[in-house]
């Protein structure tokens, strides 16, 4: 009997006993306190069943650990492509960002059943790669929905996708999501979506660099105003039809949640935002939710007096109209900077800037961190931006 059992013990888990589980006709005529095969064995008059019972288990086992190896897919002879090599694992989770690494990670049991206890199961993100050329290459999402459907673009649209933040201005980071590595990951997926449609797409940036080339010199501009204004500049220079600023949202509150998409009412072409806001806001919330993870709807704002600074309105730099900043205005900023009224270029088409959920929510930053939630995300923003160029007719050159 003992023979037996040390047998078994060889197969089975060094940390968990192997339990000697009868079946329910027998159960009735073994004591409770003769469960586990240790008292088995002490008992005498059950040593025969326990034998029995663990000859059953131990050629179980064994098969199983059989099926399993001669299952298994023979690595050696057929060689997978490295992790690293197209998406590296995620990074775990971080207050702040880390040095090639990406701070979206896979989310916590708990955190997934907080941002939707019925939801489906879901995975973790793909990481951001580090290619050698600066660029990352991320597949088109999966589509549900069906985007596909979608009429493709015809004639020559161009979108300006710019992912917010970068460098040492991270944006809001909390729960394991550093901002401004999350939008650039949503910006590579919403530029795969858009290109499979026939949409020409410009980045801001493909890596965590600033917008603007050359070493930064104090003046005129704070290093942060010129890296916003590089980002206007190029969506100018390429003569995009629409300028897409994409970002994620930060609160004092961890009750704060959902999405929400700005336009600037003070620009020519208002009307123009407004509807590119509310395409985008409603798609994003529509494909979020197709998905089983219904989001907070925040609606499409106007950011026409978003921020007040001495009694003035300041919209968002990449929304507003230009702007004259005074030299006093200049140096209470940036004390290096030159004390000279400056005025800001403006976008010269209609440009929205969509807030995809909270960072500072835990739910809100589990869904940040599921995979088929960024996907959802991606495609609402491509839907939004594909039923703004079907309505209108190309900009002029």
């Amino acid at each position: 009997m003992h023979a037996r059992l040390a047998r078994a013990s060889a197969l089975a888990p060094r940390d968990r006993p192997l339990r000697c589980v009868p079946r329910a006709p027998d159960a009735g005529r073994i004591p409770r306190r003769c469960w586990s095969c240790d008292n088995y064995a002490r008992t005498t008059r059950h040593e025969r069943a326990c034998g029995g019972l663990m000859r059953i288990a131990a050629t179980v086992l064994v098969m199983s650990m059989l099926a399993i190896a001669c299952g298994s897919p023979n690595r050696s002879a057929t060689p997978t492509p490295s992790p690293s090599a197209a998406a590296p694992s995620p990074a775990g989770p971080s207050a702040g960002p880390s040095a090639g690494a990406s701070a979206i990670v896979s989310p916590s049991p708990s955190a997934t059943a907080e941002a939707s206890p019925t939801s489906p199961a879901v995975g973790a993100v793909a990481g951001i790669g580090s290619p050698a050329a600066g660029a990352v290459v991320v597949a088109a999402p999966r589509d549900p929905r069906g985007i596909t459907a979608l009429p493709r673009i015809s004639g020559s649209r161009v979108v300006v996708v710019d992912p917010g933040h970068a460098v040492d201005e991270v944006g809001a980071a909390a729960n394991g999501v550093v901002e401004k590595e999350s939008n650039l990951d949503m910006a590579l997926r919403v530029e795969a979506v858009l290109a499979a449609q026939g949409v020409r797409v410009a980045l801001t940036r493909r890596a965590d660099v600033r917008a603007f080339a050359g070493e930064y010199q104090p003046g005129a501009f704070s290093i942060t105003r010129r890296d916003l204004q590089a980002r206007i500049d190029l969506a100018n220079e390429s003569n995009a039809d629409v300028f897409v600023s994409l970002h994620s949202n930060g609160s004092n509150s961890a009750d704060d949640r959902g999405v929400e998409t700005y336009y600037n009412s003070a620009r020519p072409f208002s009307d123009l935002s407004r509807t590119l806001a509310t395409l985008v806001q409603s798609s994003v919330v529509d494909e979020v939710s197709a998905v089983g993870y219904p989001v907070r709807d925040r609606g499409a704002k106007d950011d026409a007096c978003l921020r007040g600074f001495r009694g003035r309105c300041f919209p968002l730099f990449v929304l507003g109209p230009a702007r004259v900043t005074t030299g006093a205005e200049l140096v209470q900023r940036d004390p290096a900077a030159n004390a000279v009224a400056t005025t800001s270029r403006a976008t010269e088409m209609p440009a929205v800037l969509a807030e995809l959920l909270f960072v500072s929510s835990p739910s809100d930053a589990a869904l940040l961190r599921t995979e088929v939630v960024r996907d959802a995300l991606a495609r609402g923003v491509a839907r939004g931006v594909i039923e703004y160029l079907n309505r209108t007719p190309p900009r002029s050159p």
